[in-house]
C-alpha cells in the first residue's frame, strides 16, 4: 500500500492520512506494509494508492491495476475503515495477519536485535 503526495510538497494532511492508514493496518494485525512516497516515484509493484483529491487524476494515470482510493485527512479514518472491511470480505483484495509469535528484529547500525 503506498500513500502518495507531491515531490513538490508534503502537506501536513497528506502526512496524517499515511499515519492513519499505518495505524489501522497495524491495529487490525494484518501483515501490509505502508509507506509514504511521491506520484512521481511509485515503487513497482503496490496494489492500493491512496492520494489527496487534488493528486486523484495523476494517481488514475499511474495507478495501474491498483486499487485508487481518494481521501482527505478528514475522511481517512472511514476511508482506512472501508479498505479493511474489503480485506476482510477478501475481494478484490486480501491480506494475511501477522504471526503474533514470530520474532521481533530491529536492525541497529549494522548488527541485528532479535
Amino acid at each position: 500500500m503506498v500513500c502518495a503526495f507531491s515531490r513538490d510538497e508534503l502537506p501536513a494532511d497528506d502526512l496524517q492520512v499515511f499515519r492513519r492508514f499505518e495505524h489501522s493496518m497495524k491495529k487490525a494485525g494484518l501483515d501490509v506494509r505502508v509507506r509514504l512516497e511521491p506520484i512521481e516515484q511509485l515503487p513497482e509493484q503496490f496494489d492500493v494508492l491512496v492520494v489527496s483529491p487534488a493528486l486523484e487524476r495523476r494517481a488514475n494515470q499511474v495507478g495501474g491495476d491498483a486499487i485508487v482510493m481518494v481521501t482527505t485527512r478528514q475522511t481517512a479514518a472511514s476511508a482506512a475503515d472501508r479498505l479493511l472491511a474489503e480485506i476482510a470480505r477478501g475481494y478484490p483484495i486480501t491480506a494475511a495477519r501477522k504471526d503474533p509469535n514470530a520474532p521481533h528484529i530491529v536492525r541497529r547500525r549494522g548488527y541485528e536485535v532479535l
